[in-house]
């Protein structure tokens, strides 16, 4: 077996593949270009693979280098999480939270209460859709993560359900169906729809909706934002199905509860290893209170 990378090899690959410049590198470091760029060389010829290519554009991680950025990633976020220990993190009067979110309806209250029981703590959001927080979190680029998701399980994944989810469809205020108390699934058969990109936890829930009751709304538009989704129904474009609590407060539009119920759940997440670190397992409690 092969002697491990050194210390000084993996920390200048990861500045490097952190920043896409040697320059850039050596200055996060402390320390020369030229001893930067011989680090990353000694690695790749010890190990006999390429781990970046050089462009006019700067350095770009080859597919060996985005595979060691995974792993370098989350080894010195523990490194941190060892100072930041060790310093007295874990009393939370310091330190920083990175938290991902497929939508800022259920992370901003937990936010909320988080900030007002650690003030010390600073807070880095990244919102997107479920697979995009998912890998945020796989890859550690999240800390923790609050997040719609289906029933599969995650083996790597420290996960505590919050509760689950409906769906509401999102009208017009003058539109015929805003005088019902509830949508029907066989309601939406041929209905024009648009809705949220293939992969989100709200386009999944639909259509599971849909397939269970065999029916097949018009879903023509697809469109990678709740607000983006909402300005297509006000401009007449279809209906829309959004997930509990996320149709807004716009006057523009009405939105009525769809009568049926997806495997959907609203969970805080974290992967397993990082379960108990302080601000991460603080966040985990904070998010199970109402």
């Amino acid at each position: 077996m092969s002697a491990p990378p050194t210390d000084k090899q993996l920390r200048a690959f990861h500045a490097v593949a952190e920043t896409g410049s040697v320059t850039d590198a050596a200055r996060r470091l402390g320390i020369t270009q030229p001893a930067v760029t011989v680090q990353v060389r000694t690695l790749e010829r010890e190990r006999g693979v390429r781990l970046f290519d050089r462009g006019s554009g700067g350095l770009t991680p080859t597919e060996a280098g985005e595979a060691l950025h995974r792993i370098t990633r989350r080894l010195f976020r523990l490194y941190q999480d060892a100072a930041d220990a060790l310093q007295g993190a874990a009393e939370l009067t310091f330190g920083t939270l990175r938290i991902g979110a497929d939508g800022p309806f259920a992370a901003i209250p937990v936010l909320a209460r988080f900030v007002d029981r650690y003030p010390g703590v600073r807070i880095e959001a990244r919102m997107g859709n479920a697979p995009e927080t998912l890998a945020a979190l796989s890859d550690s680029r999240v800390d923790v993560a609050v997040l719609s998701l289906d029933g599969a399980k995650r083996p790597a994944l420290h996960i505590r359900p919050l509760h689950d989810q409906g769906l509401r469809i999102v009208m017009p205020r003058d539109h015929p169906w805003a005088g019902l108390n509830v949508i029907r699934p066989s309601d939406l058969d041929g209905v024009t729809m648009v809705g949220r990109e293939q992969g989100s936890a709200t386009r999944d829930a639909l259509d599971r909706v849909c397939a269970a009751a065999d029916v097949r709304p018009a879903v023509r538009l697809s469109l990678g934002s709740r607000e983006a989704v909402r300005e297509a129904v006000v401009a007449g474009l279809g209906l829309a199905a959004v997930l509990d609590g996320e149709a807004g407060s716009d006057p523009r539009l009405v939105d009525r509860p769809l009568d049926a119920r997806p495997s959907v759940r609203l969970v805080v997440a974290c992967l397993s290893e990082r379960r108990d670190h302080p601000p991460v397992r603080a966040f985990l409690e904070l998010a199970e209170k109402p």
